[in-house]
């Protein structure tokens, strides 16, 4: 059971130098495009946010070759790599499926990744990172007020041409690949956070009014005047609810960052395995058999269609869906120790920061540390972030033994029945 924490420091300690050799080209390169972006931003907002995807894409081109070097030191990942999946998922002559590209694998991350991205403010960041590079490029003097609006960026015909553009563009490179030059992978992955990165932006700019518009619907009204009501009844209940609220927000806020990262494990890892170590399977009962009587007699031109979209959605949230499933069925104390061991690794950045402070003694704000405390968190970041991903890898390869396991014991005990484990 915590095998999870002693594989981590093994990984740490036969691959550091590379994790952190990936780790510092993924964060130069995300510096670099951003103050690209800060360049272009003084005169074309658009155009600087049309750069700003390729700095998360470079980070995350840098977290999945951090994970793809941590595959020789996984026991269970690499018996699954090694041996295939005859022994659980398949019976002996069947073809092994051919393994999907490096294109495939960007595909499947982005959209997770960079909704992950900014539910964590690490899109945010990236965002004022670039507005504070743009604005000290300009001379105020001589700008006019176009200029100023590092930030402009609206619902409006440029900005949803643009999304529109960058997902039809995205479809058809996919669809007509096989026809096209080999450097056009590179544009389908450009294409597709292009869509994904300028959507979330919006979505962030609109938020407050979003927030504005549900709190004066008359459901969230009535939730409030149900609270109110039962806390004047009986008091107890008004700081149960209370209590069940907290609740929920602090266990959202340790839990469910450290799932997102095993998650975004799952899905490299998963579309490396070809096939997943977890395919989700349609159910065979005789509701879905008529599910699929009823679309046999669909016409084929009209089949053809929805299966080409519904196949392309589908393998968005497929990989996702698998590492989320392979998670769950790892059992809860495993994962409440992978949470806790993340939440001490998060802790411990601020606890070593304290102690360099304490340790360095009492400076000149001005002259010490508005010069120094930006290197010292940054030095503490590139301690940390490799043993996290170490950490992230160990619980996933962690998920893939627990998962052999149970279908070897249920192949033993019931063939029929060690598929559906």
């Amino acid at each position: 059971m915590f095998s999870i924490v002693t594989s981590t420091l093994r990984l740490a300690a036969s691959r550091w130098p590379v994790l952190l050799a990936l780790y510092l080209a993924g964060w130069l390169a995300r510096y670099l495009l951003i103050e690209v972006a800060g360049f272009v931003g003084t005169t074309n907002t658009l155009g600087a946010f049309l750069i700003m995807p390729v700095a998360i894409l470079a980070r995350l081109a840098s977290f999945i070759g951090m994970f793809l070097v941590l595959r020789p030191g996984m026991p269970a990942f690499d018996r699954l790599a090694t041996h295939g999946e005859d022994a659980i998922d398949r019976t002996g002559g069947e073809p092994e499926p051919a393994r999907p590209s490096m294109q495939d694998l960007f595909l499947a991350s982005i959209l997770p990744f960079f909704a992950f991205y900014a539910a964590w403010q690490f899109l945010q960041e990236d965002v004022l990172q670039y507005a504070a590079s743009a604005l000290e490029k300009i001379n105020f003097f001589d700008a006019d007020d176009s200029a100023v609006g590092v930030l402009d960026i609206q619902l409006n015909w440029a900005s949803a041409a643009a999304i529109v553009v960058a997902l039809t563009g995205r479809y058809l490179l996919k669809r007509y690949s096989d026809r096209l030059p080999r450097w056009t992978p590179v544009l389908t992955v450009y294409l597709e956070a292009v869509w994904v990165y300028l959507t979330l932006f919006l979505i962030m700019n609109y938020r407050d009014e979003l927030d504005s518009w549900l709190s004066s619907r008359a459901a969230t009204n009535w939730v409030a005047d149900v609270r109110g009501w039962l806390g004047d009844l009986f008091t107890p209940i008004g700081v149960v609810w209370d209590a069940i609220g907290w609740a929920i927000g602090e266990a959202g806020a340790l839990v469910l960052l450290p799932v997102a990262w095993l998650a975004l494990a799952g899905i490299v890892y998963g579309r490396v395995l070809s096939t997943g170590p977890l395919a989700l399977r349609v159910p065979q009962n005789r509701y879905a058999e008529r599910v699929r009587t009823g679309y046999a007699r669909v016409p084929s031109a009209v089949s053809r269609r929805v299966a080409d979209v519904g196949g392309d959605f589908v393998s968005r949230w497929k990989p996702l869906a698998n590492a989320l499933t392979l998670v769950w069925r790892a059992g809860v104390v495993p994962m409440g120790i992978f949470v806790l061991a993340y939440t001490a690794l998060e802790a411990s950045g601020a606890w070593l920061s304290f102690g360099a402070t304490r340790l360095l003694g009492a400076h000149d704000l001005a002259l010490w540390w508005m010069n120094v405390d930006g290197a010292l968190d940054f030095g503490i970041e590139v301690l940390l972030e490799p043993l996290r991903i170490c950490l992230i890898a160990a619980g996933y390869d962690f998920c893939l033994r627990r998962l052999g396991e149970r279908r070897r014991a249920a192949g033993l005990a019931d063939p029929a029945t060690a598929a559906s484990v």
